[in-house]
């Protein structure tokens, strides 16, 4: 039987993780949200989430994704299991990397020089955010697909299809189709104008960036908490 102390120390780590599962998911539900209202009140509408680095809005875009990197790079996880090579930790630090990568590095940058190499090849700074948002993306599918379905798995590590593990993959296939519809815009240059002219990617990355915060809230039992009020309201 565990001690008062011991269970004491399990129910703060218990509550350090929901914290900050809770946290990424809710600064992720609330920057598109944020940036699309800032347009009511004078922002110019932008072509993709990242865009608005260049308006008013742009430190709420660093500062959100700078948070978000920061507490994935706190998030410690599960440790493995026997059999299992995927950790949450190191999943956590390389999404993390990559958000504030994504802050540091912004896309765009009409006025900075390419560097040219002898092969013709031209690499633009622009490259690096791309690259960036792509390991987030995918670390973020990886974690809602493989990672937070660990729970509820046989003993040969094959998914049980709860209902919070079939919650927990949608988001990630969500997540997946994401990043293929912006792979898709950037393989058809030509398309981009006219796709540009219904905010395309600012579409997809909502969509991938609601489906991450929808499944780390759902990690961090947030949303049970939500359905409970709601019950209640029926009443």
């Amino acid at each position: 039987m565990q001690s008062g102390k011991d269970q004491e120390k399990e129910n703060q780590l218990v509550q350090s993780f929901l914290f900050v599962r809770q946290a990424i998911g809710l600064l992720g539900l609330a920057l598109p949200v944020v940036l699309l209202g800032s347009t009511l009140f004078g922002v110019k509408m932008q072509t993709s989430i990242s865009g608005f680095y260049y308006t008013q809005m742009g430190d709420v875009l660093v500062g959100t994704m700078c948070a978000i990197g920061v507490f994935l790079l706190s998030y410690k996880g599960y440790r493995n299991r026997p059999g299992e090579r995927l950790s949450d930790r190191i999943t956590a630090r390389i999404a993390g990397v990559s958000a504030i990568g994504i802050a540091l590095f912004p896309v765009g940058l009409e006025n900075a020089c390419g560097v040219c190499n002898d092969t013709g090849f031209t690499f633009h700074p622009s490259l690096i955010h791309y690259v960036f948002a792509g390991i987030f993306f995918a670390g973020l599918a990886v974690f809602s697909i493989v990672l937070f379905t660990r729970c509820d798995r046989t003993e040969k590590h094959k998914i049980v299809w709860t209902r919070r593990n079939r919650f927990y993959v949608g988001c990630g296939i969500v997540i997946i189709m994401a990043i293929i519809a912006l792979v898709i815009y950037f393989l058809q240059p030509d398309k981009q104008a006219s796709r540009d002219s219904y905010n395309y990617l600012f579409l997809w990355e909502s969509v991938g960036v609601f489906a991450f915060a929808a499944s780390w809230l759902a990690k961090g039992r947030a949303l049970q908490g939500l359905g409970r009020l709601f019950n209640k309201l029926r009443r």
